[in-house]
Formats: structure tokens, sequence, C-alpha cells
């Protein structure tokens, strides 16, 4: 009995001691958490209802241990996206235009940041605004009540980052994404048709 006893104990101090030594997601090996943080502009080519554009915004995070990242971000149509629909008046072949607008948060896990060439998968979510006008949006804060049909929208933002350290505070990073909507109520786009994917350039500057 006393030898099955002092074998539980054994066991037991063997099992504590390699628990302790267990590494965590948000612990380092030596126990140390470490901080940063990074902004940085987004230029991208998007695909909407089968046309390619522009879009430009940004972002910004706070970074723990080098992997874990999460912030906010946001961006707009800074293209012209034209396409034949109905105005709603009669004309089933007008000349529309397609503006839209999004921002919310993102997450993003990074992998190899010590190396020079390194992978990220960041995942975007957003609530956005989409409007259709059969003019030109340049003006519309000057003219509000050309637009044909607005409605809002919710975007999930899945992606995969090619990442240069090239130097220690700047980071560009290649971006490859897929932009799934949904809850649209348009009569000329759906869901389908304004999501799409896109690839882009973002320039992070920060502490990494």
């Amino acid at each position: 009995m006393k030898k099955i006893s002092v074998l539980l104990i054994a066991m037991a101090i063997s099992f504590f001691g390699y628990s302790q030594e267990m590494n965590t997601l948000f612990s380092s090996k030596d126990s140390v958490i470490t901080f940063g943080g990074y902004g940085a502009p987004i230029f991208r080519a998007s695909q909407i209802n089968g046309m390619w554009g522009v879009a430009t915004g940004g972002k910004g995070g706070f970074t723990i241990n080098r992997k874990f990242t999460f912030g906010g971000i946001g961006y707009g149509l800074a293209s012209d996206y034209t396409f034949k629909g109905d105005n709603l008046l009669g004309n089933k072949n007008a000349d529309l235009h397609l503006g839209m607008g999004a921002g919310g948060i993102f997450f993003e896990y990074t992998v190899g940041m010590k190396n020079a060439v390194h992978f990220s998968f960041p995942l975007s979510m957003m609530a956005g605004g989409i409007l259709i006008s059969d003019k030109k949006l340049d003006d519309f804060d000057e003219d509000i009540d050309k637009g044909v049909e607005s409605s809002g929208v919710f975007l999930l933002e899945p992606g995969v980052n090619i990442e240069f350290n090239f130097t220690k505070f700047f980071v560009p990073t290649l971006n490859f994404g897929y932009r799934h909507v949904m809850g649209s109520s348009l009569v000329n786009l759906s869901d389908t048709d304004l999501s799409g994917f896109h690839v882009g350039l973002e320039l992070k500057f920060g502490k990494f």
C-alpha cells in the first residue's frame, strides 16, 4: 500500500511539473508578455458585380506577443463603379453608379513575425452602406436626393497577408482576401453581386 501511495505522489509531482512548463497562447517561452501595435493605410483593387475598381482606407491594431492583433478597420470605394440597371422610374437600362463604405473590427494572427518574410491571417467584421445613384457620386453631399436606392450591409472578410520586414518599424504587406456581404435589400444588386475578391497593399507602421 505504501509503495502504491509513493508511486501516486511521484506521478502527481511529475504531472504538475510538466503542467507548469506548458506554453499558453498569450505567453511566450519565458512567460513574458510583449505588446505592440501598428497603423496602416489600405489600398485595394476590389471586385464588385464582376468589375474591378479601387478602394482605400485604413486600419490600426494592438498586438500581443507579435502574434495576436485586434483593432479597427474602415474603407470606401475610391473609383466610380458604373453599370446598367433599373433607376426605379421606368428605365431598366439606365447608367447607374455604385458607392460603398464600411467600418468595423479586425483580428489577425501572425506566423513567424521575426522572419524577414512571413504570413498573417486577418479576419474583418464590418457594417457598411451601399448607395446606387443615376449620377456620379462625387458631389453626393451637395445633392443628397439623387440616390436611386440604398441599403445597410454586413461584411465578413477573411484573408491572407504576405508581410515584409523592411525595418523594425515598417512592414509593407500584400493582402489577398474575399468580401462576403450579407443583409442587402437592393433591387439592382444582390449580396452575391456585392461580394468578391480583393488584392491590396497595406503599409504597416508601428512597434512590432
